[in-house]
């Protein structure tokens, strides 16, 4: 089943690929830039702020040579990035929270390490607790229970080894969501 999967979707990117590169072969417009006469400047991160030098004088320079030069020459200090102290995360921060757990995210939780679910870099639980208020919510919306099998087995298939296991697991994740915390 899985030789036939990978044997389909290679077959699929190679379509792509080649309808892709026809596509691409079939595009009769051309990029172009304007030519002028104005000399280019660049600017370096080591040149002085209060440079006293003209901006033609540096555009004629050998960019080499002035490559070499600039870091030795250097002397200013660049500003300091450590993180002030005092700064806190905002009350409306999307990320956990770090409040305790109600009981039924703690019914939830435990059903799902009784049957031995974990989703792929879980460490704080957000990820569980996330698929079970989508399961919930695509519930009340009345959403199709393929859409969100689907959806479920994407969010837990990267810690599986099989379409089947992965499968299983979401069926578990789904129906202990629905008993436990909706």
């Amino acid at each position: 089943m899985t030789t036939k999967c990978a044997r389909l979707v290679l077959a699929a990117t190679g379509l792509a690929l080649a309808l892709g590169s026809i596509s691409a072969c079939s595009d009769d417009s051309t990029a172009s830039a304007p030519i002028t006469n104005n000399p280019v400047t660049t600017t370096s991160l080591y040149s002085a702020a209060g440079s006293s030098t003209p901006a033609s004088a540096s555009a004629s320079a050998d960019p080499a040579t002035e490559a070499s030069a600039a870091p030795s020459g250097n002397t200013s200090k660049l500003p300091e990035t450590e993180p002030n102290p005092s700064t806190k995360v905002p009350d409306n921060f999307p990320g956990p929270s770090g409040a305790p757990l109600d009981a039924k995210a703690k019914a939830y939780l435990g059903a799902l390490k009784a049957q031995n679910v974990t989703f792929m870099g879980d460490s704080d639980n957000s990820v569980s607790l996330t698929m079970a208020k989508y399961v919930c919510g695509a519930k009340q919306k009345g959403t199709d229970p393929g859409m969100v099998k689907a959806f479920v087995t994407a969010s837990v298939g990267p810690g599986t080894k099989t379409v089947e296991e992965a499968n299983s697991k979401a069926d578990k994740v789904i129906r202990a969501a629905e008993q436990y915390y909706c």
